[in-house]
This record gives C-alpha cells, structure tokens and sequence, in this order.
C-alpha cells in the first residue's frame, strides 16, 4: 500500500477523519429534520447517516489497532446497511397520514 504523507498526517488518515466529521454533521441535521417533521423516512435516512458515522468510528479504531484483519467484511456489511436504509427511505410506499404532510 502507498501511503502518501502530508505534514505529518497521511491522505487516508485524513479522510477518514473527514468523513466522519461529516457523516456526525449529516446525522445531526437528519435527526433535526426528523424532529421537525416525524416523518419515517427522514427517520431511515438518520439511520444511515447515524451506521455511516459508526463504520468509520470503526474503521479509526482499526487503522490505529493491530485489528485490522476483518477491515473490509466490516466496512462492505455497514456499507450494505447503509444503502439498505437508504433504499427503504427512497423506495418504500408512503403511508397517508404519516408525517406532517398527511390528512
């Protein structure tokens, strides 16, 4: 593996880091939404940010461990909870009266 080094702090290290800052930023704000709205699939989408931000709490964890042995089964069955979610969120049917919208 080519690791590449920028002021002391490695590309993948970094954006890691990254996206972890930003999935708790879009976790927090789907959950505000959800607050306002009470909608299910705002609530699913929460759900996916929320297993997003954990998967990569997990990948730090590992990078930094000497675990590192199941990194990509961990990452790929998050990754499939994840866009599960976001299917479910996307694609279910909406139930009339469910959220603010409804009757």
């Amino acid at each position: 593996m080519v690791t590449f080094m920028v002021t002391g702090l490695d590309i993948q290290s970094a954006a890691i880091a990254w996206t972890t800052v930003l999935s708790l930023a879009l976790l927090v704000v789907a959950l505000l939404a959800y607050r306002r709205a009470r909608e299910a699939r705002i609530l699913l989408i929460s759900s996916a940010f929320g297993l997003f931000f954990v998967k990569n709490l997990i990948l730090t964890y590992m990078l930094f461990s000497a675990e590192s042995g199941n990194l990509l089964l961990y990452s790929s069955l998050f990754d499939t909870a994840i866009l599960l979610s976001f299917y479910v969120a996307l694609f279910r049917r909406r139930v009339p009266g469910e959220g603010a919208g409804g009757p």
